[in-house]
């Protein structure tokens, strides 16, 4: 049986009446009354007039003892009643000495209040932690324990003030049940040894009971804020955070004088306790998110920082890479323009030369002037490669700056952008000793840039024909494939010369070339995988080993060709 639990031992005179004739508890007073007052009291004076169930209680209790046989005993719960009217649920148990001799009956009251009322409190604590465990917000908590402590009680009302960080003013609270006004009023409030039954609490750390606001000294300044409300009594206890530091108070009035009982302190002691475990796991969660916060604006702004630097970066290497294209525009324009300027001096200084035997009158040979209109012809023939050339290089880099400009989209058959573009280069080319299978079917449309990748085919299609077969026969195989639901894999494969590994890496690099001298710029394949990675939106790479040839794949998207993409043969994995 719970420790806290009150029991009662009456000793019973063997008559009608049951008066007392002995008394045996552990405390000073069974039910309000003293021990010694209790004597000669009839047992039924300490029951209400009638039990719940209508019985009277005077004829109940005479009832059972009349019927109980010697060395009887019988146990029922029973309703008995305090001094003071409150009626409190007992268990009963009568028992009768075994001896006719003995006219006396024991009667032992076990106040089964207590034991609900511990049931009641320990059922606080549940709810309560189960609230703060699941991360309610402090005020619902604060509200729901108040409202758990005055349950029980009649006429209770509870209030929790929350001391501010400075440890020295209410900074809030709750107190539901309260008048609105009077909480209100008591925000703000600076803490002291006189200020109320709260103030003072947290000020000295102890526990204050004022059993009476009108007269308590501890009131004095503040009861004309709580008597217009009807608050005649008010004790209140510190609530503890970590480290014993007072964080508020837990506080009980009644609109009565009077002092609170044992059960009351209990619950104001388990209040106090409940209210330091959810005030501290609201701070700890507070400091949490500050935490949090403090982090996530060092996060945004040091990744603020990186993403400057790394802008910074990028455009110092694209300004490093414009350097580096302008350098190798420079080189390659100097080279046939230096040519052209040569040749143009050349026939300048000839053409005085001649012309100064003219005006000299000196008479000409045939073979003279033979001489003459072959130099002019060499010389010409000089400046118009070299100025073609240049016109050459002009071209390449007009197909990066104005291709995405002039380009058009437009609905095309994909096998024929490939054919056209062969045709393109086989006249261009003249290569009678490649031959181009494709493999993409026919009847295939594609929405694009068609210009744009036949453009793109022409230099990969070129480029395999100046470098794979420079005078070997061979073949190009295209293909097209899916590859993923949402694009497309176009493949140029030969047969050629292939490429060592230190050429594939620099093969997209602008002005590389392994034919300088021999017509080749080195812009080819950088324009196609510029336009590629560009307008088109796709990637270009480049397989190639010695002797095995050469593997370039195109990968497009298929955004808007669904009919295309279920057309084609999917991508072995």
């Amino acid at each position: 049986m719970d420790d806290k639990t009150h029991v009662a031992v009456l000793q019973l005179e063997a008559t009608p009446a049951l008066p007392v004739i002995g008394v045996a508890s552990a405390e000073a007073r069974v039910l309000g009354h003293d021990i010694q007052a209790l004597r000669g009291l009839p047992l039924a004076r300490l029951c209400p007039s009638r039990q719940p169930d209508g019985r009277d209680s005077a004829e109940a209790l005479a009832g059972f003892v009349e019927r109980l046989p010697p060395g009887g005993a019988m146990s029922l719960p029973w309703q008995f009643e305090t001094r003071d009217g409150q009626a409190r649920t007992h268990e009963l148990h009568l028992m009768r000495p075994g001896s006719e001799a003995h006219a006396a009956v024991t009667a032992c009251l076990v106040d089964l209040s207590r034991v609900q009322f511990t049931e009641a409190l320990n059922q606080t604590r549940h709810q309560l932690l189960e609230m703060v465990a699941a991360g309610e917000p402090l005020q619902a908590v604060l509200n729901r324990l108040t409202a758990l402590i005055e349950a029980p009680f009649d006429g209770l009302y509870c209030s929790v003030l929350l001391l501010d960080l400075d440890r020295r003013h209410i900074s809030g609270g709750a107190g539901p049940r309260l008048p609105a006004a009077y909480l209100q009023a008591l925000m703000g409030a600076e803490i002291g040894p006189n200020v109320g039954s709260c103030g003072t609490a947290m000020h000295d750390d102890r526990l204050v009971i004022v059993d009476d606001i009108a007269t308590h000294p501890l009131w004095a300044d503040f009861r004309g804020l709580a008597l217009p409300h009807g608050l005649r009594a008010c004790w209140s206890a510190p609530i503890h955070g970590p480290g014993h530091q007072v964080v508020g108070s837990f506080a009980m009035y009644y609109r009565e004088v009077r002092r609170p009982s044992t059960e009351e302190l209990a619950a104001l002691d388990t209040a106090t306790h409940l209210a330091g475990i959810a005030i501290d796991q609201e701070r700890r969660a507070e400091e949490r998110r500050r935490a949090s916060q403090w982090l996530e604006e060092q996060v945004a702004r040091r990744t603020s920082e990186l993403l400057a630097a790394q802008d910074e970066l990028v455009n110092t290497r694209k300004v490093a890479a414009l350097g580096q294209l302008l350098a190798g525009i420079a080189h390659e324009m100097n080279t046939p323009l230096g040519n052209a300027l040569l040749g143009i001096s050349a026939l300048r200084a000839g053409s005085a030369e001649f012309a100064g035997r003219m005006d000299g009158g000196a008479p000409l040979k045939r073979q003279e002037l033979a001489d003459w209109v072959a130099r002019t012809g060499s010389g010409t023939a000089l400046v118009e490669q070299n100025v073609s050339r240049a016109l050459s290089l002009v071209n390449r880099f007009r197909q990066l700056t104005e291709g995405s400009g002039r380009a058009e989209r437009s609905s095309f058959e994909l096998r024929d952008a490939v054919l056209q573009a062969w045709a393109r280069v086989k006249t261009r080319l003249e290569v009678e000793h490649v031959e181009l299978a494709c493999d993409v079917p026919a009847g295939l449309a594609l929405e694009g840039y068609a210009e744009v990748l036949q453009q793109v085919l022409e230099q990969l299609l070129e480029n395999a024909c100046v470098h794979g077969f420079r005078t070997a026969a061979g073949r190009i195989t295209v293909t097209a494939r899916r590859d993923g639901a949402q694009r497309l894999t176009l493949e140029l494969r030969d047969d050629g010369a292939g490429m060592p590994a230190g050429d594939v890496a620099r093969a997209f690099e602008p002005f590389f070339s392994t034919t300088f001298g021999q017509g080749g710029s080195g812009l080819g394949l950088f324009v196609a995988h510029s336009l590629v990675h560009g307008l088109l939106g796709g990637s270009l790479t480049l397989e190639s080993t010695p002797g095995q040839g050469t593997v370039l794949r195109l990968l497009l998207p298929l955004l808007g060709n669904s009919a295309l993409a279920e057309a084609l043969p999917a991508t072995v994995a």
